[in-house]
């Protein structure tokens, strides 16, 4: 678990602290990162397994046994939601300009 952990840590994502008893998440570590456009990203690593980590963003689960897989993974998904905020913001400030009297 110590290469995830590490890889996870340099990465900006929070260890959380403790897991409660009768949780399906005990004997497992779970990550957290949270990014003002992307939201939520939960990496859960299994203490007992040492072949993978368990990705949750969007909803969605996504399972990496691959550091460069995980690592294309991770900034694919910051930069398809740049991306999509960039266009919002531009039609936003398209949206502002039209109703500004020059």
């Amino acid at each position: 678990m110590s290469m995830y952990r590490s890889y996870l840590l340099k990465n900006q994502f929070w260890a959380k602290k403790g897991n409660e008893k009768g949780n399906d998440l005990v004997g497992k570590k779970v990550f957290i990162k949270h990014d003002s456009e992307i939201g939520g990203i939960y990496a859960i690593v299994d203490n007992n397994d040492k072949t993978g980590v368990k990705i949750i963003a969007n909803g969605e689960e996504h399972w990496f046994n691959n550091f460069d897989k995980l690592d294309m993974f991770l900034s694919r998904l910051k930069q398809n939601e740049d991306d999509f905020m960039k266009i919002l913001r531009r039609k936003n400030l398209s949206k502002k300009l039209r109703t500004l009297e020059i």
